[in-house]
């Protein structure tokens, strides 16, 4: 598929519309609780707030795609990046970076145990960072149909 002005071609139904925009919210919502969570003293652990980077990100893709009429068919960062790039051409490597980061700390299905990670505090800001790029793209995308719908 050729991607080039693919966002002007593709205009979701209804239910895809409802899709992108909840999940924006519920993206926008965690994003909020997560950044807010690190600029401040909080109960929170770095677990929580680590999964708490997940939901945020897993929710901007699943947006982004449903933009795009479109159901994500997967829920690791990097595949979720790799499946928005069939449709979205400002994607980034930075993007790319912050999936990358995201999902290097969660676990695998395993018998041998693939192993599990907390990141700190600091690699919790870089993904703010980089989340927060993504949520600045996908905010334009969704404005942006919502406007022709």
């Amino acid at each position: 598929m050729e991607k080039k002005n693919t966002q002007e071609l593709i205009i979701p139904d209804e239910e895809m519309m409802l899709l992108a925009n909840s999940s924006l919210i519920y993206a926008n919502s965690y994003f909020s609780t997560l950044e807010n969570s690190l600029n401040k003293k909080t109960h929170f652990n770095n677990d929580l707030l680590y999964n708490i980077a997940i939901m945020a990100l897993e929710k901007y893709f699943v947006s982004l795609l449903a933009r795009y009429d479109w159901n994500a068919t997967h829920h690791m960062p990097l595949a979720l990046y790799k499946e928005a790039l069939q449709f979205e051409d400002e994607l980034t490597e930075s993007m790319k970076a912050t999936s990358i980061l995201v999902g290097k700390f969660e676990g695998i299905c395993s018998l041998e145990d693939f192993g599990y990670r907390t990141p700190d505090t600091e690699e919790l800001r870089s993904m703010v960072t980089g989340i927060k790029e993504i949520k600045l793209l996908v905010e334009k995308r969704v404005a942006e149909i919502n406007e022709i719908v």
